[in-house]
């Protein structure tokens, strides 16, 4: 069998891992626009500054050959002192940079492709292989990949798409001109001035911490940090701007691996999508209501009635949050949460939102679109925010500017409008009147895309319904019979109707259930 695996990222690596379970030999050819294959985004060197923290705890990134710890507790202490660790910081609880999360992921795709080949399989990985469209043929496929001024063509049985995220090298709102987040060096490159911060999520946060130490540096004595500007730097000015003008909470300790849930479970989640879509999103929840009640019985109480209703849940989570009050709620949250992972106590409501989403999960390919549409406007908001613990180093930081008075958290109206001005600063309306930045980058993260967005116009034109959102196993339905398969795991698409879909763990169960679908179906 031929594969073209398209993309060298965390998805394509967990698809090597799982195609180890192929009782044939295969031809597998990985091809990376990128001059590096294995890391990808957001993981990428060259994409990242070195102050970006992961938001996944070591123990919870899957592996294909050895765990992250392991494979930390066998670097060289000269490997780690470059990171700012020694061996004796590492845990399997604790965050570590993007970038050496890049070096882990880097290494376990090269032990990966040498497995397959020990197995006797054929693994070519070609960097410097832009896929510019994928041909469905009568006899399979013809990737056709753009290689410095010159087009290759590749044929093959199957594709998989494992592109990753796609960010726009030019993003726009209201016609005005953003800056793009990545590479970083857009960020860095940008001068010491008034920077407009789009976002207020882990994204968001990144990019702070980033134009900080390009500009400055942090210290840090007993658990206080302390940010001061570079000669000529005086004049940064980070203005965050997001709809809620919140923050999501730092991380917080929770038992690992889990405790049981009550009421909120895969079971019974399960048996209520067994009774059909028709008030399936009220039915779960309800699961969910039930075990915040059990959890912490006052928490709802506190949020008030309009929280028991889908259409005022969110409201009234992120209104209890505003209360606290923006910058000043991080700093009180900062203090609680290390509280919490010093004295090992759970946050009862945070924990049962956490544990709860990855449950509620396993409903949303059963919604009708209604109440998809529904679940996207009203709850997923709270599950992005409560999934999305910071680390407790870059909720420092972000206190340390605050307290600096470099950093504000600025909040709009879902109508504000944004407007190029002279010599093209930007201005945008928040609750506070208009505020003016000389450069405005966007930090909202990826934003789902449909199939029809691929950017495979051959492919887009082959599919049978290029409106239709994919679902498990993955697998494209083309037009016409076509000798092979073609499976889509990028995730612009993915996120249109698989919204928890980011995380590595996510990423490693989507590509066995392509692998288990295009092995079963070759064997």
């Amino acid at each position: 069998m031929r594969l073209v695996i398209v993309g060298s990222g965390p998805m394509a690596l967990y698809v090597l891992k799982h195609l180890k379970a192929s009782p044939e030999p295969l031809a597998i050819e990985v091809l990376e626009a990128s001059e590096t294959a294995g890391a990808g985004m957001p993981y990428r060197a060259d994409m990242n500054a070195d102050s970006m923290l992961c938001n996944a705890f070591s123990r919870e990134i899957p592996y294909a050959t050895q765990p992250l710890i392991d494979w930390l507790e066998k670097q060289p202490a000269r490997e780690l002192s470059a990171w700012e660790l020694s061996w004796h910081d590492l845990s399997a609880r604790a965050f570590y940079p993007r970038v050496l999360i890049g070096e882990y992921l880097q290494s376990e795709f090269d032990a990966s492709c040498a497995a397959l080949r020990a197995a006797g399989h054929e693994v070519n990985v070609r960097p410097g292989h832009r896929v510019e469209d994928i041909v469905p043929g009568a006899s399979g496929f013809t990737v056709r990949a753009r290689v410095g001024g010159e087009e290759r063509e590749l044929r093959c049985d199957d594709v998989v798409i494992a592109s990753g995220h796609v960010w726009p090298k030019a993003p726009e709102i209201d016609g005005v001109e953003l800056v793009s987040p990545w590479p970083y060096t857009n960020i860095t490159g940008l001068p010491a001035s008034a920077i407009g911060v789009l976002g207020s999520s882990l994204s968001a946060i990144d990019v702070v911490v980033a134009l900080a130490e390009e500009h400055g540096a942090f210290t840090e004595e007993d658990e206080q940090m302390s940010w001061a500007p570079n000669a000529g730097a005086e004049g940064l000015r980070i203005r965050m701007v997001s709809l809620r003008g919140v923050m999501p909470e730092g991380d917080f300790y929770y038992p690992f691996p889990y405790e049981p849930l009550e009421h909120i479970t895969d079971e019974a989640v399960l048996a209520e999508v067994a009774k059909g879509p028709a008030g399936l999103l009220e039915r779960v929840f309800r699961l969910l209501l039930e075990e915040l009640d059990h959890a912490d019985p006052s928490y709802l109480t506190e949020l008030g009635q309009d929280a028991r209703t889908i259409e005022g849940f969110a409201d009234a989570y992120f209104a209890r949050r505003e209360r606290l009050g923006g910058l000043r709620a991080v700093k009180r949250d900062l203090v609680e949460t290390r509280r919490s992972m010093r004295e090992r106590r759970t946050i009862p409501h945070r924990y049962a939102l956490l544990r709860g989403h990855e449950a509620f999960d396993l409903a949303l390919r059963h919604l009708s679109e209604e109440d998809f549409a529904t679940f996207s406007t009203h709850l997923m908001p709270v599950f992005a925010d409560c999934y999305a613990a910071v680390p407790h180093l870059s909720l420092a930081r972000v206190v340390a500017l605050y307290d600096a008075g470099v950093l504000s958290l600025h909040t709009t109206a879902s109508d504000s409008a944004f407007t190029q001005l002279e010599g093209g600063r930007v201005q945008v309306a928040t609750t506070e009147g208009p505020l003016e930045v000389d450069h405005m980058v966007d930090a909202r993260g990826q934003a789902p895309h449909g199939v029809a967005e691929l950017r495979f116009p051959a492919l887009v034109d082959a599919l049978a319904d290029s409106e239709r959102p994919i679902e498990a196993p993955f697998r494209l339905a083309l037009a016409s019979e076509v000798g092979g398969h073609v499976y889509c795991l990028a995730m612009p698409q993915l996120l249109q109707r698989h919204p928890f879909s980011q995380g590595l763990p996510g990423c490693d169960a989507m590509a066995e259930d392509v692998t288990a679908d295009l092995l079963s179906r070759r064997g």
